[in-house]
This record gives structure tokens, C-alpha cells and sequence, in this order.
């Protein structure tokens, strides 16, 4: 049986996102490498490495360059973003009932919101009530 020849995209620059012994996830789909590549396909890549990719009109890897390795912190991958801790940060009472005010807020802003501004304001005003009803009670029963 003859081999297909498949056209070649435009080389594409991207973050490895996943990593198998098959392929590789990039811009949140997998790629398998083509057994067709003539060895142009650097296998050692590793998830957070920024990649050179060529892929064929049907998705296969057809080569693969690593243009930058993943910083490496103790045997890990370093955070992406500087100052970034992975811990999560506690919140105090507050905090957290201004944060589910906005959560609960949010998609009934979004509904009634004709444009960004009008959203905004009206996700303060409901934030803000709703942030009042959690911490203080009702306010239309304390003649607020």
C-alpha cells in the first residue's frame, strides 16, 4: 500500500498542557505523533514546556521542537504565574459573604444587564445587599 502524503499547517508555538507515550495536549486537544515523521519529533517534552509543532491537515504530529523547557522548582514544576502561592488564602467571615454575594449575584446581573456598565452596577447593588442580608439578617426587617 502506497503512503498518503498529508499537507503540513503552518508550525504552531503553544504550551504542552498534557503528555502520553502517543501524543501530546496542546490548546486543550490531543495530537498523536505520526509514525510518519522520519524522527522529527523531539518525545522528551514535558507538560508546561512551550513546543514548536507541525501538524498535518488531519491533527497528527509531524514534528516537534521544544523551543523552552518548563522552569523546574525541586523536582516540580514551578508556578506559571510569580508571587503565586498554591496554598489557598483563608478568608475571614467577611470576606467570604462579600465573595458568595458576587458568586450568587453574578448570573442575575448578567441577566438584566443591557451593557459591561449597567452589569457592573447592578452586580455592586445586589453584591452588596445580599452581602448584608448574610452578615447582619434581613434588612427589610430592621427598618433598613
Amino acid at each position: 500500500m502506497a503512503r498518503q502524503t498529508q499537507q503540513t499547517r503552518q508550525p504552531i508555538t503553544a504550551t504542552v498542557e498534557a503528555v502520553n507515550e502517543r501524543g501530546i495536549k496542546i490548546g486543550g486537544t490531543w495530537h498523536n505523533y505520526s509514525r510518519y515523521a522520519d524522527g522529527a519529533i523531539d518525545r522528551t517534552a514535558q507538560v508546561g514546556d512551550t513546543v514548536q509543532v507541525e501538524l498535518t491537515s488531519t491533527g497528527w504530529v509531524r514534528a516537534l521542537r521544544i523551543v523552552q523547557r518548563a522552569a523546574q522548582q525541586n523536582g516540580q514544576a514551578a508556578p506559571s504565574a510569580a508571587g503565586v502561592s498554591a496554598a489557598p488564602r483563608a478568608l475571614d467571615a467577611e470576606q467570604y459573604a462579600r465573595l458568595r454575594a458576587v458568586e450568587i449575584a453574578s448570573p442575575v446581573a448578567a441577566q438584566y444587564a443591557q451593557s459591561a456598565g449597567e452589569y457592573l452596577q447592578t452586580l455592586a447593588a445586589l453584591a452588596n445587599w445580599i452581602a448584608l442580608y448574610i452578615t447582619e439578617g434581613d434588612p427589610l426587617e430592621n427598618g433598613r
